[in-house]
């Protein structure tokens, strides 16, 4: 009798080679949004606030840097860097380019638990040819770190991690008050469970007040709200109806191509559906009570996308790849030729050119706010100014400068002209200065 063989082992399978296409992506996005920020003439007018108090908390002076009406999240984010020695705009410029290049990954498995891999590779695609974000991570807007914590909360949703839900909800919401709106979502689609997300959003909201109590400016977690219902400056604020009415349109300049694919996914019957689209519902309610801008429906960006890359995996595999190319080469023009124009810089060389002149304690006042940033002084919230406001502003700094624009679609110059000038001289600027200026519209006067 033949001694019993051993069994051969099957032979083991050889490892699958590693799947590089997520983060070549996420680098082609970063480096994107981090080229744009470097071609950018200025931040944004809102940007420039969020760098000041980032630059006031990596001093340690955390009274100023909670003191504007911003919220404090973003500032908080960008801090580190600038204590390490970045300058606040580069810090903002990373900041944003790492965090759109780590949403593709929640991103990606909120989508495929929605319709499976083709899905949660068109989800990213689409994300990354959005037209206007990469602009607004250039521009030093707050929301390429809001939509991190808002993809990363509604994956802790698919598995039912409630308590992070509502840490990543109060999270977002330090950096942008519609944060909290990702915790209502699920509460208000599964409220026998995802209640529990509601109590650490309350803790982050109390938490934002109390640090803005101890620093002496009362216990008040959002004080943009009442900057915002004190501006007489938006006329078509809290018009609901209106406001709803004119959504079509910036809502496709913001989502372009996604913002029409996610509609037919839109649907209240399917448990996983359900929440996205009441944070479509709530986000574009809040909108609605405000103002219509396009950048401000961004903020559920996540939900779209996810929903949009489920619908565009249905699509035959050539209309797929048609769409994307289509919606990739659309963002990639918006975002070269879009943007803040480049004589804005103009507002960036007389800051600078101003800061030394401005030292010393000697106030500068203007309706510019990045000319008062770059010259090296808190900036307003940005709105436009009526003449009377103009005045009591510079009647109550007893500025040594002031910097106004003379023209614009809401400019009040000619209102105060003539009483500024009876207290100011008009500054004669360097010659490549003064034209600038002058093609811009920007005056500067001083004290005499």
């Amino acid at each position: 009798m033949a001694p019993p063989t051993t069994p051969t082992p099957p032979a083991a399978a050889a490892p699958s080679a590693p799947d590089w296409r997520l983060p070549t992506l996420a680098l082609a996005v970063a480096a994107w949004a981090f080229a744009l920020g470097r071609r950018s003439p200025v931040p944004s007018e809102d940007g420039v606030s969020y760098l000041w108090m980032a630059e006031r908390f990596a001093a340690g002076d955390f009274a100023a840097a909670t003191g504007p009406v911003f919220p404090v999240g973003y500032p908080l984010l960008l801090a580190p860097w600038c204590a390490l020695g970045f300058a606040a705009e580069t810090a903002a410029h990373l900041v944003g380019a790492l965090a759109l290049a780590a949403t593709l990954w929640p991103l990606r498995t909120l989508a495929r638990a929605l319709g499976g891999g083709a899905a949660g590779t068109s989800a990213v695609l689409l994300f990354a040819a959005l037209p206007l974000l990469p602009r607004l991570a250039a521009e030093c807007y707050s929301e390429p770190p809001f939509l991190l914590l808002m993809a990363h909360g509604a994956v802790a949703a698919l598995r039912q991690r409630w308590p992070l839900v509502g840490v990543c909800a109060a999270a977002a919401f330090w950096i942008r008050p519609e944060g909290s709106l990702l915790a209502a979502a699920y509460a208000l689609a599964a409220p026998r469970a995802a209640w529990r997300a509601l109590p650490p959003v309350a803790v982050g909201v109390l938490a934002l007040a109390a640090l803005r109590w101890a620093a002496g400016h009362g216990f008040d977690p959002l004080p943009i709200h009442a900057f915002h219902e004190q501006r007489d400056d938006l006329p078509e604020q809290g018009r609901v109806l209106a406001n709803l009415l004119a959504t079509p349109g910036p809502w496709l300049e913001a989502f372009a191509l996604a913002g029409v694919l996610c509609l037919p996914q839109l649907r209240w019957r399917d448990p996983l559906r359900r929440p996205l689209l009441l944070q479509v519902a709530l986000q574009v309610g809040v909108v609605a009570t405000f103002v219509v801008r396009r950048r401000f429906f961004l903020s559920c960006a996540i939900p779209v996308c996810a929903l949009a890359g489920a619908q565009l995996a249905k699509l035959p595999t050539a209309w797929r790849r048609g769409l994307l190319t289509a919606a990739l080469a659309l963002a990639a023009w918006s975002g070269w030729t879009g943007g803040i124009d480049a004589d804005r810089a103009i507002e960036r060389e007389l800051g600078l050119w101003l800061r030394p002149q401005v030292a010393m304690d000697r106030r500068l006042v203007s309706d510019l706010p990045r000319v008062v940033w770059f010259a090296g002084q808190r900036p307003l919230p940005p709105r436009h100014h009526t003449a009377a406001q103009m005045q009591a502003l510079v009647e109550a700094s007893a500025p040594a400068f002031v910097v106004v624009r003379t023209r614009s679609a809401r400019s009040a110059f000619a209102g105060y002209e003539a009483w500024l000038r009876q207290r100011f001289d008009a500054v004669v600027l360097p010659p490549d200065l003064a034209a600038a200026a002058t093609s811009r519209g920007i005056a500067v006067f001083a004290r005499r």
